[in-house]
């Protein structure tokens, strides 16, 4: 049966390189303000295409109304025609 254990060497890797603790400070700071950065953003993509989604539905609303404005305005006059007032 074969030796599946993982072979030592000689070399080892630190997991994590050695940092100074002012190193370490700068870079969480850096960190958190890549974060704001990134979801500042994040909410603006949020909110653009909100907003595009928004005018395209009052859009499709708008011209549903005006369709509908339109078959009761043919309508109205059909049966004004019909019933021979000629008043719309």
């Amino acid at each position: 049966m074969a030796d599946t254990t993982n072979p030592s060497t000689t070399h080892t890797l630190p997991v994590w390189p050695d940092f100074t603790p002012e190193q370490v400070d700068r870079l969480r700071d850096e960190a958190s303000e890549r974060a704001r950065t990134l979801r500042a953003e994040a909410i603006a993509e949020l909110w653009d295409g909100a907003g595009a989604l928004w005018g395209d539905a009052v859009d499709q609303t708008r011209r549903a109304a005006d369709r509908l404005a339109a078959r009761l305005h043919q309508h109205a006059k059909r049966r004004a025609a019909v019933n021979g007032s000629g008043a719309l």
